[in-house]
């Protein structure tokens, strides 16, 4: 009996199978190519295996959500960006761990702890205490010798620099790494690399001027950090709490030659960077058809990076500066100078001279923010009075319990929207939840009598939306 051979296929068939396995072969290499997020690799992203809880849940990204009751008043779709919804509360968490890894690769810091280096350890890295135990110079870089005279002779006569060497030897009593991060933060930065220096072995010195929410600096010991507090200055002034965090970090490096990494977020490109690659790229996926974008400025990195990116991809987009009272970045984008009335003569002492709300708002004009203004269409100045009503609004009509810039932002958002054809898609941000702002922002005492401004005990209609129902 003859053997029977299946049939050999036409050569339409041939050509379907062969589509279909070449289909087939592009899905799954989309698939690993796009990731199983927002459909877009990340240019920083470390491998899979190697990612920690943390850096795991900010590759994921976070939700871009209706506010479906205030658009239906605005008749514009305000959508936020729930960037509270990062594993350290607050869009800082992108940022950091990016600037982390930057130094880590540059060998600003030592390399991390990987898992197994926690069951190998018996104590932290030990610092040094007192000058016999170190050179003095030998961890000097190019500026710290610049200037290492005149350090000398400030640490010398200053009352901050003992100060400031018990919190460095404090801080790296928990270092399992030998390096220290420093960092001037009004809190959330802080929260953020506290959280990521926690589980990356690194020792965290934070330096918090003294009117935050005590629930930030609380916060920030609970994860390890040593708080450093100082008072309220400008920029200009050397006791400013970005330039001790600064001198700290020299400090470290000169007497202790501990491998100290000052993280300098205003100014350091990774912060831009992150939100370039990163969030911008994510907000797009989420809603490509976006009409414009607003927010406050804090460093300036998330809506420069955010602003180029999406102007880059649609340059029709809006991109708007939220601004609190008494910045001169509203002045900055709107008539190209940095000046607020209440800089006049430098005779103010607070980098947020007149304003409720922390963490933005600024007398000077950052790298990070630099670097976005080309992309910036305009600026909107929200009063504290507009940021607690629309707090206590967005609480009742959403859901939301937001911190002050929050609310700054969606006040922003409306107002952007109020300008644009009905329909407008707007996108802001929800940068942390109310948790953090117990003390002042949401202490009806505080509102009252130290801002002098009104609490809505009763329903108050924000400005903005009052505005509308005239219009």
């Amino acid at each position: 009996m003859a053997e029977t051979r299946p049939p050999i296929p036409n050569s339409s068939a041939l050509f379907l199978a062969g589509c279909g396995i070449l289909s087939l072969g592009y899905t799954i290499w989309k698939q690993i190519n796009e990731g199983n997020n927002f459909g877009r690799q990340r240019k920083n992203a470390t491998s899979s295996a190697s990612l920690t809880a943390h850096e795991y849940l900010i590759e994921m990204g976070t939700p871009l959500v209706p506010l479906r009751q205030i658009s239906k008043l605005v008749g514009r779709n305000i959508y936020v960006k729930m960037e509270s919804l990062n594993p350290g509360g607050t869009g800082k968490d992108r940022a950091a761990i990016n600037m982390i890894r930057s130094a880590e690769r540059n060998n600003l810091l030592p390399q991390p702890n990987d898992a197994g280096d926690l069951f190998l350890l018996t104590t932290p890295a030990e610092a040094p205490e007192t000058q016999s135990e170190v050179d003095g110079t030998a961890s000097m870089t190019g500026d710290d010798k610049n200037d290492s005279q005149k350090s000398n002779h400030q640490s010398q006569s200053s009352q901050s620099a003992p100060s400031l060497e018990s919190m460095i030897v404090q801080a790296m009593a928990k270092s399992r790494t030998g390096g220290l991060v420093v960092e001037g933060t009004s809190g959330s930065t802080g929260i953020a690399l506290a959280t990521i220096c926690a589980a990356r072995g690194h020792a965290c010195l934070v330096v918090l001027p003294d009117d935050q929410a005590q629930e930030k600096k609380a916060i920030l010991q609970s994860l390890g950090a040593i708080v450093y507090e100082v008072p309220t200055a400008s920029i200009s002034n050397p006791n400013h709490y970005v330039n001790i965090a600064r001198q700290a970090a020299k400090l470290a490096r000169r007497k202790f030659g501990i491998r100290a990494f000052f993280v300098d977020q205003f100014e350091n490109p990774a912060n831009y960077q992150m939100h370039y690659d990163n969030t911008g790229p994510e907000i797009w996926q989420q809603l490509p058809t976006i009409d414009a974008f607003c927010m406050s400025s804090g460093t300036g990195g998330t809506i420069a990076g955010v602003g180029t990116y999406l102007k880059e991809k649609q340059s029709k987009v809006k991109i708007m500066l939220v601004d609190p009272p008494g910045s001169s970045l509203y002045n900055k984008v709107e008539h190209g100078i940095a000046y607020a009335v209440q800089q006049s003569e430098r005779s103010v002492r607070k980098h947020r001279y007149d304003t409720l709300a922390e963490g933005i708002g600024l007398d000077r004009v950052t790298q990070n923010f630099d670097w976005g203004l080309d992309a910036m269409d305009g600026a909107i100045r929200v009063s504290d009075q507009e940021a607690v009503d629309m707090a206590h609004y967005l609480l009742k009509l959403e859901g939301l319990w937001v911190g002050s810039s929050s609310a700054m932002n969606v006040v922003g958002a409306i107002r952007t929207a109020i300008d644009m054809p009905e329909g407008s898609n707007v996108v802001t941000m929800i940068c942390d939840g109310g948790q953090r702002h117990a003390t002042r922002f949401w202490n009806p005492a505080f509102i009252e009598k130290n801002r002098g401004l009104i609490w809505p005990w009763e329903e108050r209609i924000p400005e903005c939306l009052q505005q509308m129902a005239v219009s």
